[in-house]
């Protein structure tokens, strides 16, 4: 290209120029908003992380709870978090630093008043190559500014990662001290540097181990990584580390909490537990309970006896039956003798446990009310302890009866008074009577709108439909609808007009009158009847009065 003559075109060539440069400088609003997006899901990531990790050892400790030996991987898991606080709180301190350099963050009224809500808390410098590249690189800052942290930042958190991921390492390797923790791999030195080295494989931190300057056109780890990057890059870059210390820590406590599904069995501590199918018997029933050691294993080797008498043991299990000869609470004794596999002494453990004997009985409920409704379905609950569902037989007077399982029923009545649910026990004959009252559905509110009476605006009033009847704070699943009524209407300083209305929905003259309200005219709805579910004719109900406004 010529170089123009005239001075004035030679100026726009320069300019030309100049905006060329800095468009090719320049990182797209498009860009710098992806990478605010990652950080932010990457932030939300960690959150639940951070969550899932509490709620693991939440439920470690659970377990722990009933079996005590694995309370110290519930301790040691809860120590993992302290190992990566500190990290993160770095990585939080370099992050504020880069902004503060780069001009410090938009404040809320900052990114209102530039029409940008969204720029928030975010860093005003986000194109801002420089600052980076002095805070994590070079190091260099200008005459007299004093740095919020050690610069240059990159080789110190290249540093921190491999501290940390060998803290982790050093921290799960230290369970194999002093002999470990019984029961688990960590009482077996041959299994830690496999553990180690699984271990290690499921961590995530990412430092300059195994990178090769060579292949980046020589260029360090740090340059590498922050080098020449703008803010917003450094933002999602910085929360990844943190990201790979929270899932680190993860890997961790995940490791930990796999053990406590390998816990070998040990007998260091014994105690005797009875489970019974059926703790509470009727009367002429047969009991029956397991007795084991407290850590069942098939493997173990133990005796043991009830009231003196041994019982067999099969696959580790000891069957213990008895009869309910009378009614009331009765106990007994169990008596277990193991040989400690690691003193070989043999050890005697005992315990008291208790079952009941009762008396059958047969419970008949309604699920909603005392009372049957007319005209719905009633639901019905039948407990009958002591009856088998063979012969057990559900019979009803005064209405019918529905079965929907085996103690599950539907009754509906067909008129006032009383009905009677009649359970039989068809062994020996006996019957269980229960009365219940039969009654017709409440009288239901006829309303207008949501009103029965009072004020109410021309607009308002045009604009009902009709006249519908609720029942207000009835559990049944029923609707009563109004078959007529008698509406008087009083224009201002005129006399009252009677119409007949059928069914709820205004029709005919009765829709006529209403759309002619104005202020100042009264309408008064009499003689309504309403007819509910059950009902052989209509019910008279209550009625409305309106004063149009």
């Amino acid at each position: 290209m010529s170089i123009p003559k005239e001075p004035r075109q030679l100026m726009i060539n320069l300019m030309y120029l100049v905006l060329t440069a800095m468009l090719a400088l320049n990182v797209s609003a498009e860009i710098i908003n992806a990478f605010f997006m990652l950080d932010k899901g990457i932030k939300k990531n960690n959150e639940i992380v951070t969550e899932s990790n509490g709620k693991l050892i939440e439920s470690m400790a659970e377990t722990a709870k009933t079996k005590v030996q694995y309370q110290p991987l519930v301790d040691r898991a809860t120590e993992v978090k302290g190992i990566t606080e500190g990290f993160y709180t770095y990585i939080n301190e370099v992050r504020d630093a880069m902004v503060e350099e780069s001009g410090g963050a938009y404040t809320q009224a900052e990114a209102d008043e530039q029409g940008h809500p969204e720029l928030a808390n975010k860093p005003k410098g986000k194109k801002d190559k420089d600052t980076p590249q002095r805070i994590f690189v070079s190091g260099d800052y200008a005459v007299g500014a004093q740095p919020k942290i050690e610069v240059p930042a990159g080789p110190i958190i290249d540093q921190k990662v491999r501290e940390l991921k060998k803290a982790y390492l050093d921290f799960v390797a230290g369970l194999w001290d002093d002999g470990g923790i019984k029961g688990t791999i960590f009482a077996d030195p041959e299994k830690k540097a496999s553990s180690l080295e699984a271990l290690g494989k499921t961590m995530t931190l990412v430092s300059s181990d195994g990178y090769k300057p060579e292949l980046h056109e020589g260029k360090s780890w740090e340059d590498f990584t922050f080098g020449h990057m703008p803010v917003a890059a450094i933002y999602p870059m910085l929360r990844k580390f943190q990201n790979d210390a929270k899932t680190t820590e993860a890997a961790v406590i995940n490791f930990l909490a796999g053990q406590m599904g390998k816990m070998e069995l040990t007998y260091d501590k014994f105690d005797v537990f009875s489970q019974s199918s059926k703790p509470y018997i009727l009367l002429g029933e047969k009991y029956e309970s397991e007795i084991a050691l407290g850590a069942y294993s098939s493997q173990a080797e133990f005796s043991v006896s009830v009231g003196g008498s041994r019982l067999n043991v099969v696959d580790g299990k000891a069957k213990y039956s008895t009869s309910g000869s009378s009614v009331g609470e009765k106990k007994y004794t169990a008596t277990i003798s193991v040989k400690n596999p690691q003193t070989g002494e043999l050890e005697t453990f005992k315990k008291e446990f208790s079952y009941e004997v009762g008396q059958p009985s047969v419970n008949v409920a309604a699920d909603k009310m005392n009372v049957f409704y007319i005209g719905v379905d009633n639901p019905v609950t039948v407990a009958a302890a002591g009856i088998t569902t063979s012969s057990m037989k559900v019979t009803m007077s005064g209405g019918t009866l529905k079965a929907n399982g085996k103690t599950s029923y539907t009754a509906k009545v067909t008129k006032p008074g009383e009905a009677v649910i009649t359970v039989t026990d068809t062994k020996n004959g006996k019957k269980f009577p229960f009365k219940f009252r039969a009654k017709r559905i409440p009288d239901p509110i006829v309303k207008l709108g949501k009103k029965i009476d009072g004020m109410m605006g021309s607009g308002e009033f045009k604009a009902q439909p009709g006249l519908a009847a609720w029942l207000e704070n009835f559990d049944f699943d029923a609707r009563c609808k109004v078959q007529s009524f008698t509406m008087y209407y009083t224009r201002k300083r005129q006399d009252a007009v009677e119409l007949k209305g059928t069914g709820g929905r205004f029709s005919g003259q009765v829709i006529s009158a209403v759309r002619q309200a104005k202020p100042g005219d009264s309408y008064m709805f009499t003689e309504v009847k309403a007819r509910c579910p059950g009902d052989s004719v209509g019910r008279r109900v209550n009625g409305l009065s309106f004063k149009i406004k």
